[in-house]
């Protein structure tokens, strides 16, 4: 039929008592201060996986990644070589170097920012000074060598 707009039964509805209004608005009023202690509970805490990872860290860790890379390439020459590096080698090592020094230079100064995840800044401190101690002890040996 065109000229009805609402063509649902009405539904009889029971009139609620003065008790069962009371209940009801009390069982509101403990949902909602629930509510309020539990968001009260949850502002002390500290979450770490909100916290952004800081954009030094990430330049720390490309570098670190790029310094591993070209310490793996010299390890691959001199292997392969049996130890008669050609001088790209020690390129590739300088640059080695220069990489880890830059990319702890990052990691220090991530650490120094307020707010963020430091914990890539963290392993990435302790692989650059553990590929800068390695390229020490390479150097070491290899003027004792000679």
């Amino acid at each position: 039929m065109p000229g009805r707009k609402n063509n649902r039964p009405v539904s009889k509805r029971r009139t609620m008592s003065a008790e069962e209004r009371e209940a009801l608005k009390a069982r509101q009023e403990r949902k909602e201060r629930n509510i309020r202690e539990q968001k009260e509970a949850a502002a002390g805490r500290v979450s770490y996986v909100r916290k952004p990872i800081s954009a030094r860290s990430v330049i720390g860790t490309v570098l670190t990644a790029i310094a591993a890379a070209f310490g793996a390439y010299c390890l691959y020459l001199g292997y392969d070589t049996y130890g008669q590096v050609p001088f790209s080698a020690g390129g590739a090592a300088l640059c080695s170097i220069v990489c880890s020094l830059a990319a702890l230079a990052y990691h220090i100064s991530a650490m120094r920012e307020w707010d963020t995840n430091l914990i890539l800044s963290r392993i990435g401190i302790v692989l650059a000074a553990l590929l800068l101690l390695a390229w020490a002890a390479i150097l070491v040996l290899g003027m004792q060598g000679s």
